[in-house]
């Protein structure tokens, strides 16, 4: 389901559109609340099942250049927060889960916790 949502979203700013609206899926909403304390969306709205997802852009181009999907179902990626320190100065955002729910890398290293790398955004 993470793929399918970073790829409206991948595909929505190569061409440049205002918003970009999909199903609501379960976890896409903690997805979505953190890109957009990152800056990288401007926000969006749940109405009757669909999720209207507003596009961030600056000076004529998109922020968010790279949304990748990195665990896959047959290729899961785990990390401890120590792995996650080495790592989190190499990329943008990290999304990881963990025990206490999805965050970025950098909440999770400031809790102690590692996890799943789900993917990434910058």
């Amino acid at each position: 389901m993470l793929s399918k949502i970073f790829n409206k979203l991948r595909n929505s700013l190569a061409v440049y559109h205002f918003s970009t609206s999909f199903k609501e899926v379960g976890f896409c909403v903690k997805i979505l609340d953190l890109l957009w304390k990152e800056n990288l969306i401007r926000g969006y709205t749940k109405k009757n099942g669909l999720i209207t997802v507003l596009l961030r852009y600056y000076d004529g181009s998109p922020i968010c250049c790279s949304l990748t999907v990195v665990s896959k179902p047959r290729d899961r990626l785990y990390l401890s927060s120590l792995d996650l320190c080495r790592l989190s100065q190499d990329f943008g955002v990290l999304i990881v889960s963990t025990p206490k729910g999805i965050m970025t890398a950098e909440s999770a290293i400031r809790e102690g916790d590692g996890g799943e790398i789900l993917g990434y955004a910058s």
